[in-house]
């Protein structure tokens, strides 16, 4: 399970981050908690367009809206919460989605005063309650440590022993509250495991016929990961694959393209299907260097048999073995070991020579190379924002 934990202020020090640190560190067995910061987020503008919005509120976002659940460490300032955590709150359920709906939600909060942060946290729950808001706030219990200073030793931790009991009791419920909003659908619970629901039915082509299992499997096994943005601009699709260059999740199907999108990465995206739509291109290509490795992302027109736009499909994958085999020189010793079969070796290693000779012409092929380099000049420009679309930072 995986938890969200908001630490409620932009200040440099405050003990609400170090009682999120305790927590992620006291209940590491039961819950992956990832503290956030707010502290990078601007103020909150209604009227700004989402293109606009900066990269640091998208991957707040983000965070939030793939964890679980989420816990909001709440301090106290004139009996309210400080508008930093407001704008923070607010960022969460405006356009194009709200993140907050129905979303298990944890307040705690730490403060100097011996009523701790009683009045910021109610206010707290009533913006998560409200109709705009519509988070599943857990009732019940409340986390309020009082005289900071005196609560926490200088590792972190908290001293109190009956505040650690209260935490615990109140923790543990939020986790079974967690676990009993998220129960899905069965459907939904097919779609997520590795051995997807699937009969003995054929689907029969012009090529051959598989059945449904095997279709799932070859998806599974292709070296390139693949996703389906459909004809409605949706994420409707992504192979199951583990180790993914782009980390994809079940909650994010049926998403539109603003929602699983960086803002200042919608109008190169967006360009790119548009030109899928109106048929002036069929493929798009990027390499780059993700986690360290040169990757290859090619984005194709998916097309029905009459040319009709179909939705577009992406490919992303390393190619870092393929260029190993060209660098090192294991490709051409496979190649040649492969077309031996009973030749001598002056033969295949003339063979070898004549097709390398093939690739030392100049003039044309000089051209087409400059050609090529040009044109990919010319994509770069289209496709520089769609490689931040979905990276993981």
């Amino acid at each position: 399970m995986k938890f969200a934990a908001i630490v409620g202020t932009n200040a440099d020090f405050s003990y609400n981050r170090i009682l999120l640190q305790y927590m992620k560190k006291h209940f590491k067995q039961l819950a992956d908690i990832d503290v956030l910061e707010i502290n990078q987020l601007p103020a909150f503008d209604q009227d700004l367009p989402y293109e606009e919005q900066s990269m640091a509120v998208w991957q707040f976002k983000q965070a939030v809206k793939n964890a679980d659940g989420v816990i909001f460490s709440c301090p106290e300032y004139d009996h309210a919460i400080p508008a930093a955590l407001i704008s923070a709150i607010e960022w969460l359920f405006y356009n194009p989605k709200n993140i907050l709906e129905q979303k298990p939600t944890m307040v705690v909060g730490v403060s100097y005063g011996t009523q701790a942060t009683s009045r910021a946290q109610e206010q707290v729950r009533q913006i998560l309650a409200s109709p705009d808001c519509n988070a599943a706030v857990q009732a019940g219990h409340e986390v309020l440590v009082g005289k900071a200073a005196q609560s926490f030793n200088k590792d972190g931790n908290i001293t109190d022993q009956a505040a650690v009991a209260n935490l615990e009791e109140s923790f543990t419920s939020f986790v079974k509250l967690t676990d009993a909003l998220s129960k899905q659908t069965e459907e939904d619970n097919l779609m997520t495991l590795k051995q997807p629901f699937v009969n003995d039915a054929y689907i029969n082509f012009p090529t051959g016929r598989l059945s449904f299992k095997e279709a799932q499997q070859i998806f599974s096994t292709i070296p390139f990961e693949i996703d389906l943005i459909d004809r409605n601009d949706r994420f409707a699709w992504f192979s199951d694959k583990p180790n993914r260059e782009h980390v994809r999740h079940v909650n994010e199907i049926n998403e539109t393209v603003d929602e699983c999108h960086p803002p200042k990465a919608l109008p190169a995206v967006k360009a790119i299907i548009n030109s899928f739509k109106d048929g002036s291109r069929d493929m798009v290509e990027r390499p780059l260097i993700m986690h360290g490795h040169r990757t290859l992302i090619q984005y194709y027109a998916l097309r029905d048999v009459d040319g009709s736009y179909l939705g577009t499909i992406e490919f992303t994958g390393s190619v870092e073995h393929i260029i190993s085999l060209f660098e090192n020189g294991a490709f051409a010793d496979v190649t040649t070991g492969a077309s031996k079969h009973g030749d001598d070796a002056a033969t295949s290693e003339t063979s070898a020579d004549a097709t390398s000779a093939a690739s030392e012409e100049t003039g044309a092929p000089v051209d087409d190379a400059a050609d090529g380099a040009a044109k990919a000049k010319a994509d770069a420009d289209d496709t520089d924002a769609t490689t931040s679309a979905s990276k993981e930072d």
